[in-house]
């Protein structure tokens, strides 16, 4: 295991390209990836990863990031751990190209846990019960989202069932681009500035899903139902929004919007008004022209009488 580990710290990226690119031995050349498991924080191979899969789970899940420490507090993973499912981390450039080139693993198909498209709690009829009454309780604050607070800036909202800690997080399609892949594709220097695929990429629309056990959003849902054109409830929805954009790791598009609303809230937290300006900078006062003159007249007399002490002082 030893010499394996060093054998892949010197390959690895080879292995990878081989994955990609070489279709004829992509399943043999698969056996020998290592990725870096949630279960012990160590390298671990796909067949072994699938050895301790838990009963009836069909995917193979794996989250791309920048480092380790990121993938592991990323809102994605936060229900997958807690209910004690093992997930891969993609901490290399090339990590999420290669498994995207691979469209299963020993029966077992790939699951990029920042995506659509599966359920951690399977189809039972007490978890479709359960997602059914919370559908129906959260209905008018995810379709006031939807088309009113967020209709601008996302497709839908939805309930979440990968969130434990975090409010809500930003869910990208089965084929969209995730937060990683937007930065690795973003920080291609080679790529042309005006790219209509790339740019239909980043501009896509995502859902938002929300943790319905986390009290903003059900004090969100109680304001809402109060009122629906309550302005803090709108605020709050965008701000939830932007955090989240950044919690899954996402650029925020109007950076200088974010900063205002949170410079709002300070002011709001500090009891400092909204309507109390900032100080006008005091001018400072410029020097008279007469009084530079005298000066420079004053250094030139200085200068005269310096120059006639060092002549009587030479004929001494």
């Amino acid at each position: 295991e030893d010499k394996y580990n060093e054998f892949w710290k010197e390959y690895s990226t080879n292995i990878k390209l081989g994955v990609i690119e070489d279709t004829a031995n992509r399943t043999r050349l698969a056996k020998l990836l290592r990725f870096v498991s949630s279960a012990d924080g160590k390298l671990t191979s796909l067949e072994d990863y699938v050895g301790r899969m838990k009963e009836k789970q069909e995917h193979i899940f794996y989250m791309a990031g920048g480092s380790k420490e990121e993938v592991e507090k990323s809102p994605f993973v936060e229900r997958l751990l807690k209910k004690g499912y093992e997930v891969l981390y993609l901490t290399e450039a090339v990590d999420e190209y290669a498994i995207s080139a691979l469209p299963e693993f020993d029966g077992k198909k790939f699951q990029n846990v920042a995506k659509e498209g599966f359920s951690i709690d399977g189809d039972t009829e007490a978890a479709k019960a359960r997602k059914a009454e919370l559908s129906e309780r959260f209905e008018p604050l995810l379709k006031w989202m939807g088309d009113e607070a967020l209709k601008d800036h996302i497709l839908r909202a939805e309930i979440s069932e990968r969130l434990t800690n975090s409010p809500c997080a930003l869910i990208t399609s089965k084929f969209g681009w995730t937060a990683n892949m937007q930065r690795i594709i973003q920080s291609q220097t080679h790529s042309k500035s005006q790219d209509m695929q790339r740019d239909y990429y980043l501009n896509q629309k995502k859902t938002l899903e929300v943790n319905p056990r986390h009290p903003l959003i059900k004090e969100l849902l109680r304001r809402i139902e109060d009122n629906p054109a309550d302005p803090t409830a709108k605020d709050m929805a965008l701000m939830l929004y932007n955090t989240a954009t950044l919690r899954s790791g996402y650029m925020l598009k109007d950076t200088v919007n974010f900063a205002e609303h949170i410079e709002s809230m300070m002011r709001e937290t500090l009891g400092v008004s909204a309507e109390e300006e900032i100080e006008e900078e005091e001018e400072l006062p410029e020097e008279a022209e007469g009084e530079d003159d005298e000066g420079e007249e004053e250094e030139e007399i200085d200068d005269g009488e310096g120059e006639e002490e060092g002549e009587t002082h030479d004929e001494l």
